[in-house]
């Protein structure tokens, strides 16, 4: 886990093969790298992963009825909401997929 800022970014890359839930110091640092951002300088905030902490059609997920990495979206949607990240990029799947605003 690490962030960056690069001109108008702040980048924030979560590790998902440790534990995110509330509490837990990568959840800390998750929330405190999208709360220190300043939007002046950084308008876009952009949250990345590995795996996929939201939605995938991917077939792996459909078969075995997740379609996302356990404890994923429940544990940092409300992070996500209250410092409006405006867009989340994830790997391991290697399909191409996107959606509209989900909140």
């Amino acid at each position: 886990m690490y962030s960056t800022d690069y001109g108008m970014f702040r980048f924030c890359i979560a590790d998902t093969e440790h534990d995110w839930r509330p509490g837990t110091q990568q959840y800390k640092f998750i929330e405190h790298c999208l709360s220190t951002v300043d939007r002046q300088k950084q308008p876009w905030l952009i949250f990345l992963a590995h795996r996929v902490l939201g939605y995938s059609s991917g077939e792996f997920y459909a078969e075995e009825g997740s379609f996302e990495e356990p404890m994923g979206r429940e544990s940092l949607q409300e992070i996500w909401q209250k410092y409006k990240v405006d867009i989340a990029f994830y790997g391991h799947v290697h399909n191409y997929e996107r959606t509209c605003p989900v909140f």
